[in-house]
């Protein structure tokens, strides 16, 4: 016997068929075996230390109990602080589940089959969860492979597709009804250009929240930056802030420019809380180590992992099943960057 078992030593040293090692390492119930020689079975296995190949499994049209997880390489999905916490909710679940989890990323200049991942092409996972910024025509190209898909927080908006998305409207009204409570009248939102669903829908529940509170545009001025990033924000902030000295709030759309509002806040000489509040959404690591600490949005990023790879399961399983949009619920977190006007 070499360095890799195979189905053949087991069948040999257990006293059974290929056969029925075969039904007993899948879990067949559709067959008749007994315990007796399921026993043996799975002690010489593991005695061998021998493991189905997923692949030779898939090719015989079973489950290769593989989930794929995609995302564009310029997009830094692992290292992101948002993303991470997600991922790591879609490593926990797929451990839970008896799955393996294969990662793979995307080029920006896809074009067809063959520059989708190998792992779809080959059909090396039962199914693919994909991350933030989705191409239609990926997702077009991976499900006309037969691999079923779910989106997390994507953008742009997908249509027939499995989503798992943040109550963003919820959030973004959250954060300027309590900016609102506190009693600022002069409300500012410093999101980026349209585009993005999650942050769109961030920038409609501030716009419901201070429509509802009748406070006028010139009350409640929207202030674009170039991305999303902290020193994209702490430049328009500063930008900001040297011409509107009437602005006591701010609601930025995610928390990096949150902390960059704050640094660009105590450069002009505006201190926070005290001449300028600064509310967050996201909730990541950053906001307990601005300083003042940030009050955010909180999001439950590992349940939104854990619904994905619930949901792609399930697909798997069945897969007839209707196109299904679940949000997240989201809550304010309140700590010292916001206080009365």
């Amino acid at each position: 016997m070499g360095s890799h078992p195979t189905i053949k030593d087991v069948a040999k040293q257990a006293g059974v068929s290929i056969t029925t090692v075969s039904f007993v390492m899948n879990n067949r119930t559709d067959v008749m075996i007994s315990e007796e020689v399921k026993k043996r079975v799975i002690k010489v296995a593991r005695d061998l230390d021998y493991h189905p190949s997923a692949m030779a499994a898939g090719l015989a049209g079973r489950r290769t109990r593989n989930l794929g997880v995609v995302f564009y390489q310029e997009d830094k999905i692992i290292s992101n602080p948002f993303y991470s916490f997600i991922i790591e909710g879609i490593v926990k679940e797929t451990i839970e589940k008896n799955f393996n989890l294969y990662f793979s990323y995307l080029k920006a200049d896809h074009s067809g089959y063959e520059t989708l991942p190998k792992i779809v092409r080959e059909k090396n996972v039962d199914g693919v969860i994909l991350i933030g910024h989705c191409d239609p025509q990926v997702v077009a190209d991976i499900k006309e492979r037969r691999v079923p898909v779910v989106a997390i927080d994507n953008y742009p908006a997908l249509q027939e597709v499995d989503t798992v998305q943040i109550n963003n409207r919820q959030g973004g009204q959250l954060a300027a009804e309590h900016l609102i409570q506190l009693g600022h009248k002069h409300i500012g939102l410093l999101t980026v250009a349209k585009g993005r669903p999650n942050i769109d829908e961030r920038g409609e529940g501030w716009r419901k929240a201070v429509s509802e509170k009748g406070l006028s545009a010139s009350a409640s001025p929207v202030f674009e930056s170039a991305d999303l990033t902290f020193q994209s924000a702490y430049e328009k902030t500063k930008e900001v802030l040297q011409k509107d000295k009437k602005l006591t709030a701010l609601f930025c759309v995610n928390d990096e420019m949150a902390a960059g509002a704050i640094r660009a806040a105590h450069e002009v000489g505006r201190k926070v809380p005290q001449d300028l509040s600064v509310v967050g959404f996201d909730n990541v690591a950053i906001s307990q180590y601005t300083d003042p600490g940030l009050t955010t949005v909180g999001v439950a990023k590992e349940h939104m992992g854990k619904l994905a790879v619930t949901r792609i399961l399930e697909i798997i399983e069945n897969k007839d099943l209707g196109v299904l949009r679940q949000e997240v619920p989201v809550e304010l977190i309140a700590r010292n960057s916001s206080a009365k006007p």
